[in-house]
């Protein structure tokens, strides 16, 4: 996987500097550069799923461990979690393009690279465990909430696109753009995440005692300990993009343009470029 990561930006390389020699002298060659706010809300189910498992097993260890100080034998019978999901990042991009038919060709062939601020986030996240220490016949309760969920990646990656624009001759013209795009494992393994939680726990009816707690590092460090636990990481060792979008393109000065996107980008996508036509 890897090595199909590294022949990637080389095989985009040579569709966009190589193949172009075979086609039409009249073409042309267009550069943009482009920025947009990112959503993974669109998705929010498969993504909640994946991460919010992920979260609960961290949560349920620590929570344990930080009562097993004070009741050492104590052990969760019944856990229960709740989430509120949230998403967000921005995205900017330098972009190459070649239009084969030239200033009033409809199809281009489109290589980007591309950055991207991907967040997740769980706002409010409650938990509830039953507890039984049965060495010394003892029962109870917890009862706790997260303050801070936040997993970040910043992935750097590269992108092939392919784009039809609708009647070409308008000033205004709306178009369609697909694409596919790949980021390597390093974007993964250097993102991060933080979580911190607090709560009460009563045992035996006795008095609340408060527990709190919290971790960050590094997704590989994550990576890690979640497989000696023996447990899957909710993300892959690369991340692969997937691009579909509408857009609205207009000529405000000579080979000058500006572009409206909205569509799906790993998610919902809005973004504003400029590009120059040569």
């Amino acid at each position: 996987m890897k090595k199909m990561f590294k022949l990637f930006p080389l095989a985009l390389l040579f569709l966009l500097f190589l193949a172009p020699q075979n086609l039409s002298a009249q073409g042309h060659w267009e550069f943009g550069i482009h920025y947009s706010l990112w959503s993974i809300d669109l998705f929010s189910g498969l993504i909640e799923d994946k991460i919010g498992e992920t979260l609960k097993s961290e949560l349920k260890e620590d929570i344990l461990d930080a009562i097993r100080d004070d009741f050492e034998h104590i052990e969760e019978t019944y856990y229960s979690q709740e989430v509120d999901f949230d998403s967000g990042g921005w995205n900017y991009g330098f972009e190459v393009r070649w239009y084969p038919a030239g200033k009033h060709g409809s199809y281009s062939l489109g290589f980007s690279l591309e950055k991207t601020y991907m967040r997740v986030s769980f706002p409010e996240v409650s938990a509830d465990m039953t507890l039984k220490d049965e060495v010394n016949n003892q029962t109870g309760d917890f009862h706790g909430e997260v303050s801070e969920s936040i997993f970040e990646i910043w992935p750097f990656s590269f992108h092939l696109s392919f784009r039809w624009d609708i009647n070409p001759s308008w000033k205004w013209r709306p178009y369609i753009t697909f694409g596919v795009g790949m980021a390597g494992a390093g974007s993964v393994n250097k993102g991060e995440y933080s979580i911190a939680w607090s709560g009460t726990a009563v045992i035996d009816d006795g008095l609340p005692i408060l527990y709190e707690d919290g971790k960050s590092g590094t997704l590989e460090e994550l990576r890690i300990e979640l497989e000696e636990e023996n447990e899957d990481f909710f993300l892959p060792e690369f991340i692969p993009f997937i691009q579909l979008n509408l857009g609205v393109k207009g000529e405000v000065y000579d080979n000058l343009y500006v572009l409206f996107d909205v569509g799906v980008w790993n998610g919902l996508l809005f973004r504003l470029g400029v590009a120059y036509r040569l």
